[in-house]
Parts: structure tokens; C-alpha cells; sequence
């Protein structure tokens, strides 16, 4: 569906003069797939986007829509819709028609616009809100009226920038599951720009982990998060320990990543030598999970996620960390 070939952008700024947002970048996004390029604030992940929706004009490369060579065309050209992170409903309207705003752009017949109108809002689970403007609606239902305005011109992709960033953990959590289904539901493209790496991995079908410009690593959830493939995904996607490899007796020209969740930690008197020993610095409880922290005997943090709630070690303690073969990676260091 959507095609990146070389893709730059550069920005000339006042006293800094050309500044490269996107470093020669080539991309490949599948049909009816939910794609999510994923980063921290000045990754470069919105420029890409706002290049796909048309908003910005690349530098140097291609940029392809379908079958269509989308590079020159403006947004309006595109088969593309963007829901915004700050929504951007009429406040004037009501819900209806601000669904049916951008189908009255494309001239869309009254008759077609009323039924899409109506099976937008079904869509998200708005039936009986057609009335209401939206200063009487939950920033939730804010968020799905933006959807069901995007969704209402039926287009082949369908881009999502921060759209649940403003919402609070709760409806963070729902919006993520209404957005899958209404995905899957419509057979759209989504593209989803979001630095939240948990959003990330609950909603993609695959992930580019973007850094400076740069996509570090792309592939499925579960492929990245247990395959880093460099320091930066692995600290970012996700929390993990990161150890130089002179700690655990390794080659110094490797850093070791383990996750939390796979560290086991165990009272020094209690246990065999494992792979390193260090005292408790401290004991967070985090409901399912306690987290504990480690200083080993070399200085390195190491970070455990432990369930056992009988284990009851205390800060001070001296203990051994110990985790499976094969869980561990290897990166350069």
C-alpha cells in the first residue's frame, strides 16, 4: 500500500542552518496492515508522516500511494486521512456533521452522506450521539468522532498521529482495543506515530523503531521486543538491562540485554554462584509484580520483575541474579 524509496527531509532554520529530519529512509507498508512507527520527540516519525498525508514535500526519494506516485501530490489528492492528536472537531457542529464535513468537500450526494454519516458513528459505537456537539462529549468520545470523520470517506490508509496521547490511562487502554477492531473491521491501512512503546506493541502488526532520522529496526512485536538488535531498541522498547559484557566475566566488545521479567533473584546463601551476585538497592511493589534492583559486585544495575510474593527480600540484602540460556542478547558495544 505504501511505498518509501529513499525518502530525505531536510529544514533550513535560523542559526542552525540545514537540519535532516529523515535520512535517506525506504519503507515498505502492507495493505490492510496496522503499522506503527514508533520513537522518541525528534525521531523524525512525524515528518514521515506528514511526507505520507501530503503536508510536507520530500527533500529526495519517492513516495507511493497504491499504484499512485504520490511524491507531488497535494493531500487532498491522496486516498489518505489523518486523525490529529488534538482531535480538531467544530465546535460549532454537531457530531453528525462534523462526520459529514469532509464528505460534503468531496461532494459527496446528500443521500450517500447520510448513510456513511450513520455508519460511521455505528462504527465507533456513537449511534445515538448524531446530535451533540461536542463540547457535551468525554475527550473518549471526542477521539472516536475524530475516527469516525476520518473513516467516513473511506479511505485506502489511514494515518494516526499521538491520537490517544491526551487521554488518561483508562481510556488509553480502551481506545487501543477500538482501534485495533476498527482496523481490522474495515480492512484500512493505519499508520500509527506514537513514542509510547507499551501502545506500540499492544496495537501493531509491525514496528520501525526510529532514531535521528534513522529506522534502527522494523518488524512484529514480539520479533523486536525479543530481538533487539542494537542498545537504543533495546532500551527503548521496553524495559531491559543492558550489562557490559566484562561484568559477567563476556568479551568486553559486547553489552549483554536481558528483560526484567526474565531475571531471577535469589538470597547469595540460598542459591549457586548463578550468573552474578550484588545487594538489593531497593524494593518497589507494583501490584502483580515487585520490582527489585540490584547493584552487582562490578557496579552495573540490574532490574528483576518477580511474582513470587513469598521471596520477601529487602533492600540491603546480598543476592544472586540468575536468568535462562538463550534469553539473553548480544549487542555491540
Amino acid at each position: 500500500m505504501i511505498g518509501i524509496e529513499g525518502v530525505s527531509k531536510s529544514f533550513s532554520t535560523k542559526g542552525a542552518g540545514l537540519v535532516t529530519a529523515l535520512n535517506t529512509v525506504n519503507l515498505t507498508i502492507q495493505d490492510n496492515e496496522f503499522f506503527t512507527l514508533l520513537g522518541p520527540s525528534g525521531c523524525g516519525k512525524t515528518t514521515l508522516l506528514r511526507l505520507i498525508g501530503g503536508f510536507e514535500a520530500p527533500t529526495t526519494g519517492k513516495i507511493r500511494i497504491g499504484d499512485i506516485d504520490a511524491a507531488s501530490l497535494p493531500p487532498q489528492k491522496r486516498p489518505v486521512n489523518t486523525v490529529f492528536q488534538s482531535y480538531a472537531l467544530f465546535p460549532h457542529m454537531t457530531i453528525a456533521e462534523n462526520v459529514a464535513f469532509g464528505l460534503q468537500m468531496l461532494k459527496v450526494p446528500k443521500a450517500d452522506i447520510d448513510q456513511r454519516v450513520r455508519a460511521a458513528l455505528s462504527m465507533v459505537r456513537l449511534d445515538n450521539y448524531a446530535s451533540r456537539s461536542p463540547r457535551q462529549l468525554s475527550g473518549g468520545q471526542q477521539q472516536r468522532v475524530a475516527l469516525a470523520r476520518a473513516l467516513a470517506p473511506r479511505p485506502k490508509v489511514l494515518l494516526l498521529d499521538e491520537p490517544l496521547s491526551a487521554l488518561d490511562l483508562k481510556l488509553r487502554k480502551e481506545m487501543q482495543s477500538e482501534l485495533k477492531r476498527l482496523q481490522r473491521e474495515t480492512g484500512i491501512t493505519f499508520i500509527l506515530v506514537t513514542h509510547d512503546q507499551e501502545e506500540a506493541l499492544a496495537m501493531s502488526d509491525r514496528i520501525a523503531v526510529m532514531s535521528a532520522g534513522n529506522i534502527l529496526q522494523m518488524g512484529e512485536p514480539r520479533e523486536i521486543y525479543d530481538n533487539p538488535q542494537s542498545h537504543f531498541v533495546a532500551d527503548f522498547i521496553g524495559e531491559s538491562n543492558v550489562i557490559p559484557g566484562t561484568v559477567l566475566g563476556r568479551d568486553p566488545a559486547i553489552m549483554i540485554a536481558v528483560r526484567p521479567e526474565r531475571v531471577a533473584v535469589s538470597p547469595a546463601m540460598n542459591a549457586g554462584q548463578g550468573r552474578a551476585r550484588g545487594t538489593i538497592a531497593s524494593v518497589t511493589f507494583l501490584g502483580l509484580d515487585t520490582l527489585y534492583e540490584v547493584t552487582l559486585d562490578g557496579g552495573s544495575k540490574v532490574r528483576s520483575r518477580c511474582r513470587d510474593a513469598e521471596l520477601s527480600l529487602t533492600a540491603g540484602q546480598s543476592v544472586v541474579v540468575d536468568w535462562p540460556s538463550g534469553v539473553e542478547r548480544h549487542l555491540l558495544n
